[in-house]
């Protein structure tokens, strides 16, 4: 497969988004998720960086991580916990016991394992390395997240 280093004519643009389950909080049933905010930031800034090597004109825009709907999440875990319907073990394999199921769902209900609180964190960062690289940015779902 050929990459656009061998094409006539590379992107103009591009946009990078992560950070969504990168700011799965640790200890929590999504912790396989989680990167750490400071390796979050590292990874952006080499993937911008490459972006940038293969074409210096292309513009790179990154994306924040978008806002967490914390009450739509309870109330999924709330659904799944009353109906039995679980169908993943936070292992991501849909492997696993009823019990493990109804397990994953208990926990998710008495411990979000997403806020935005901490999407705001990673917004906070991608907004801040944008600014420094000269980049612009976009903010997912603008201003609903707590980054400020």
């Amino acid at each position: 497969m050929a990459s656009f280093q061998d094409s006539k004519k590379p992107p103009t643009a591009t946009t990078v988004f992560f950070g969504a389950n990168d700011a799965a909080l640790a200890g929590r049933t999504s912790e396989r998720q989680h990167v750490p905010v400071e390796e979050y930031n590292e990874y952006l800034r080499r993937i911008v960086h490459h972006l940038k090597e293969c074409s210096s004109t292309i513009l790179v825009v990154p994306i924040t991580p978008p806002p967490v709907d914390e009450e739509g999440r309870l109330q999924c875990a709330k659904t799944y916990l009353i109906k039995g319907t679980g169908t993943g073990t936070g292992t991501g394999t849909g492997t696993g016991t009823y019990r493990e199921h109804i397990c994953v769902w208990w926990k998710a209900m008495e411990q979000p394992e997403r806020t935005n609180e901490m999407s705001g964190v990673y917004a906070s960062q991608c907004v801040e390395l944008a600014r420094e690289l000269g980049l612009p940015s976009i903010r997912g779902l603008a201003g609903n997240n707590s980054s400020g």
